[in-house]
């Protein structure tokens, strides 16, 4: 007896319908496997964000207030205008692993130009105040405030992860010790990966606290479509915040009545402590979670409590008010940042599956017709029978 042998025409259905059938299983495990892998913030988070408050429309008016920390040296004390600069930067560092990540975030903010007596001045330059008296340095240094932000994260979700070894630590000055924020809530400087567009919180690291982030309709930052949130940071002393003071920023101030310039005697020592109020309207691409447009409103200034007798209850000296934007390149930048992070979700998350499914069917297809010869076309048929012969 001899053995039958398989023909190449016999084993083209059942390879086709084994090829089929790997396809729909790839189409149905690919939308549930891999793009839930790549919905997580990158282990490889790295951005530098400029913000601004340079306005063209506001001529040779003054984009910002600050209070000259030279002053603070001299009789008197004097706010100037300032052109400023906030630049932050977010990178991920260790530890992180699999399901965490730990950012590390610095954040400056300094003078570009100061606006003195209608004129513009280098605040890296010696002006009255400058020479170091006592134990109060140099003030010629063009920053006026900084902070260095540790935060663990769930790289789903985004949003604080302390528990078994994570950890928030903030740094208000380099001659201090980070300052823990074990009970921190919210979103800070980036969200997550299809973030809903409904109310969520948002984490002050200037007043440690959080607020809620509103929900506050769509709109567009350099042709990509956002989701716009805001959230209010109210009126916070920070002096009752533990080590929020820094060498040129303290937050709280004993000087002679003169100096912060209220009737009265003017030898009578008086003492201000530093408020904080701020608002943020964040724009943030909810395919990805990354805020590609950031407007910040900080109102910052040196006020006397409810008691202090013969000044008035509205006082307050500016430290810093500003109105900050991220300028056009940083707003150029994260929203390509953001697509090429949402691209290989939309591949293997939509294209690839629909690519495999549409061929697995029309193989499985084919490969049904080739297991039955009959319901094949008469030449396709004669082609197949000379292929086994």
């Amino acid at each position: 007896m001899s053995r039958h042998r398989f023909s190449t025409a016999d084993l083209i259905g059942p390879t086709l319908l084994f090829l089929g059938g790997f396809l729909v299983a790839v189409t149905i495990a690919l939308p549930t496997l891999l793009p839930d892998q790549l919905r997580l913030i990158p282990l490889s988070t790295d951005f530098t964000t400029v913000a601004t408050t340079t306005d063209p429309t506001l001529a040779n008016e003054p984009d910002a207030t600050i209070l000259d920390v030279c002053s603070l040296n001299t009789p008197t004390a004097r706010t100037v205008g300032a052109e400023l600069v906030r630049q932050q930067r977010v990178v991920a560092v260790q530890p992180s692993d699999r399901r965490r990540v730990t950012v590390q975030a610095g954040t400056s903010i300094q003078a570009d130009h100061l606006l003195i007596d209608g004129k513009q001045v280098d605040p890296a330059l010696p002006r009255p105040g400058s020479t170091p008296a006592g134990d109060r340095p140099s003030c010629t240094d063009p920053t006026v405030g900084a902070v260095r932000d540790r935060v663990t994260l769930n790289r789903e979700s985004a949003l604080p992860d302390l528990a078994g070894g994570g950890s928030s630590e903030i740094q208000y000055d380099n001659q201090s010790a980070p300052v823990p924020a074990p009970d921190r809530r919210g979103f800070t400087y980036l969200m997550s990966f299809d973030v809903s567009t409904s109310d969520h919180a948002f984490f002050d690291v200037t007043t440690r606290r959080t607020v809620p982030l509103r929900y506050i309709g769509d709109g567009q930052v350099s042709g990509h479509d956002v989701a716009r949130f805001t959230a209010l940071v109210p009126d916070t002393d920070l002096n009752t915040v533990p080590s929020a003071a820094t060498t040129n920023r303290p937050t709280l101030i004993t000087r002679p009545a003169s100096w912060f310039g209220v009737g009265g005697d003017p030898a009578r020592q008086l003492t201000a402590t530093l408020h904080h109020r701020s608002e943020w309207e964040l724009s943030v691409d909810t395919r990805t979670g990354l805020i590609v447009d950031q407007h910040i409103r900080i109102d910052e200034s040196y006020r006397f409590d409810g008691r202090t007798a013969g000044v008035p209850t509205d006082f307050a000296l500016p430290y810093l008010r500003a109105t900050f934007r991220y300028d056009e390149r940083t707003r150029t930048e994260m929203t390509a940042r953001s697509s090429d992070l949402a691209n290989p979700v939309v591949i293997w998350g939509r294209l690839v599956p629909i690519a495999t499914g549409v061929l697995g069917v029309v193989l499985l297809i084919v490969g049904l017709l080739l297991l039955n010869p009959a319901r094949l076309p008469e030449r396709i048929r004669r082609r197949l029978s000379k292929t086994a012969n």
